[in-house]
């Protein structure tokens, strides 16, 4: 893991990931990396018997002239995230944290490998300067999470409550 950091404790683990986000698991989340496309995906596995595993991307993007800055680029990045024109999708929110920060949130039904699963995705954006103080100038950091569960978990008491825990450190994740 080259830019990515992991610390440990009876608490949780602290996850930093490709300079760009920062949160806290809960305590005996397994912490790999998936090689997709040539990108880099931090995977992190809850500790059995719990199912699912949390994925994790980021990205930073520089605003189009056209596009009305960095705030207007983050909220079309989280409007196209919910997937408005998906049937699959469901419980779309997109809404703005007292810092500034805007989350967008959604849930998927999808086969995948001829299994069911249900989908929890969140995006965690905001404006951050980019390059060596800021010379770059401003970009929207984004991080991008899915939690993937088998179908015929979803709404198992145990998962619901991993899943409060999950989102809870999503909506607490700090953009760097």
């Amino acid at each position: 893991m080259a830019d990515e950091t992991y610390s440990a404790n009876a608490q949780g683990s602290d996850i930093g990931w490709a300079d760009t986000v920062r949160f806290r698991l809960p305590a005996g989340w397994a912490v790999d990396v998936e090689d997709h496309e040539g990108q880099p995906v931090g995977t992190f596995r809850p500790p059995p018997p719990a199912a699912g595993v949390l994925r994790l991307v980021t990205d930073r993007v520089t605003p189009r002239p056209e596009s009305g800055g960095t705030a207007a680029t983050l909220q079309e990045m989280a409007l196209r995230f919910v997937r408005p024109q998906d049937q699959r999708a469901g419980d779309r929110t997109v809404e703005s944290r007292s810092d500034g920060a805007v989350i967008a949130q959604a849930m998927m039904r999808t086969q995948e490998d001829g299994r069911a699963e249900t989908h929890y995705l969140w995006l965690v954006g905001a404006e951050r300067l980019d390059g060596a103080g800021g010379a770059a100038g401003p970009v929207a950091a984004v991080a991008m999470f899915s939690f993937a569960l088998p179908d015929l978990m979803d709404g198992d008491d145990s998962c619901a409550e991993m899943l409060g825990r999950i989102d809870d450190a999503i909506r607490n994740a700090v953009i760097l």
